[in-house]
């Protein structure tokens, strides 16, 4: 049979003449599909398929599996356990493609296309394929050597090595002819997740309104159809593995969201955090699309001012006047009580605030994965209307025994808000110290900090001073 090169004709087709003898399986044949995404760039995916086998030796070419599949993770298993058996597997990923049937026909005769410019009239002259690069063969056509396009090449077969599409080949020994039932699970690349939130501040500052959206990613060529969709929480171990590059496939990667659908249900599973959507949904190739994952109405919120300084003036003399503002953080309890009492995967928050003019984005910030009744904070940017001067007013060494030092500080806290604040002042401090004098008491969060709670009277300043001893 006479292949004429029409891309698009030519890869559309989904099994070539030379496996017609062999029994063959689409996704047209998938009784059920489930899909299940970590979030480390990997897919499980089970699906199950209504094949028809003849008796005895045979090869099933599976068709439609992701380019990125992982041959060695393949699990095969038979409604009927006692009637068929496989014997070994192939995963062919050479593809049909112009080049790939080109290169293959090196050293072999082709049929050059040629068409009369006034009548329309195709015509054939046979010439040899001595190169092939690229798009491009270099071919003995009528005793010359000339160079040609693929489009002009007419081609008489296609090689048994090439599909049109990544296909996995099971060496089946069946018991008798029918149809079966087979349970293919497999572990795939291009696939993957994150968490992505909205969150909108309330008039009052003491709680957000919240939605989450799983973003899924499809980066393989391969759709999947109306699968149950699970995503997972939680760090799987993955064994090391030669890195295969994956080529580049040309196309827009389009993004969809969908929010009609019931939010996914939340469960434990062996220490990592599942998330089941209830209903199917259809995942493109080359597609990210946000589904919903969860929503609360008012979720409660306590806002905070930190101010952090560092640890290099405490060993050696600083100069001058370091100037900064306290960022500004909300910290939310996921509890019910509060509002929330949901598992939320890690991801990003994006902070939007009501304002006279339309809301206004406020600031992003990342959350750790935070199971029911652990503390979340958002961190989202810096208090434009209250600022701080630091300064290191002393420092002595001498008479003090070696390696200890003694420095004092004054940090000016400043408010031209038209409300009193407290700003929480934390100080990391190195080494083993001791704190000698102070203008309030502190706290200490842990071995290397000390906390402040400084309150800032309304359009007015309040300093904090203290003395600390340290050895190095």
């Amino acid at each position: 049979m006479r292949i004429l090169l029409f891309a698009t004709a030519l890869l559309a087709s989904t099994a070539l003449p030379s496996f017609a003898a062999d029994p063959v399986t689409t996704p047209e044949d998938q009784k059920a599909l489930t899909l299940t995404v970590y979030q480390q760039n990997i897919a499980l995916v089970r699906e199950q398929r209504r094949v028809t086998l003849p008796g005895g030796r045979s090869r099933l070419a599976v068709i439609g599996v992701p380019s990125a599949l992982r041959p060695e993770t393949v699990l095969t298993n038979a409604a009927t356990p006692d009637r068929i058996r496989v014997l070994g597997q192939v995963y062919e990923s050479a593809l049909l493609t112009p080049e790939a049937l080109l290169r293959a026909s090196v050293g072999s005769t082709v049929q050059v296309v040629t068409r009369h410019p006034e009548t329309g009239v195709e015509s054939f002259a046979a010439a040899q394929v001595l190169r092939a690069q690229g798009r491009e063969a270099l071919v003995r056509i009528d005793g010359r050597i000339r160079t040609l396009d693929v489009r002009r090449i007419a081609f008489d077969n296609a090689p048994s090595n090439l599909r049109a599409r990544p296909t996995l080949v099971l060496d089946i020994a069946s018991n008798g002819a029918g149809a079966e039932d087979l349970t293919l699970s497999y572990l795939t690349g291009g696939l993957n997740w994150k968490t992505d939130y909205v969150a909108r501040l309330a008039e009052d500052e003491t709680s957000i309104q919240l939605a989450g959206w799983v973003t899924l990613t499809n980066g393989t060529e391969t759709s999947f159809e109306n699968p149950r969709l699970r995503v997972v929480a939680g760090s799987i171990n993955q064994a090391r593995r030669p890195v295969r590059r994956q080529k580049a496939v040309p196309g827009i990667m389009a993004m969809r969201a969908d929010a009609s659908r019931e939010l996914p249900a939340s469960t434990a599973v062996s220490d990592l955090r599942v998330f089941d959507f209830p209903d199917t949904v259809t995942i493109r190739a080359k597609e990210k699309r946000q589904l919903a994952l969860l929503t609360a109405a008012a979720v409660k919120v306590q806002k905070q001012y930190r101010l952090d300084g560092n640890n290099s003036g405490f060993n050696r003399l600083q100069r001058g006047v370091q100037r900064s503002s306290p960022t500004v953080r909300y910290r939310l309890e996921n509890k019910a009580d509060a509002g929330l009492g949901r598992a939320l995967p890690s991801g990003t928050v994006r902070l939007y605030v009501p304002s006279a003019g339309g809301d206004l984005l406020r600031g992003e910030s990342n959350i750790r994965y935070t199971p029911v009744g652990e503390k979340a904070t958002l961190t989202v940017g810096s208090a434009a209307d209250i600022t701080s001067e630091r300064r290191q007013t002393d420092f002595r060494r001498d008479g003090l025994p070696k390696n200890v030092v003694e420095t004092a500080h004054r940090i000016t806290l400043r408010n031209a808000k038209d409300e009193a604040v407290t700003v929480d002042v934390v100080e990391n401090i190195p080494g083993d110290w001791r704190m000698l004098e102070e203008s309030q008491p502190h706290s200490k969060r842990s071995a290397g900090q000390a906390e402040w709670n400084v309150t800032v009277p309304a359009g007015g300043e309040t300093e904090l001073t203290y003395r600390v001893r340290t050895r190095f």
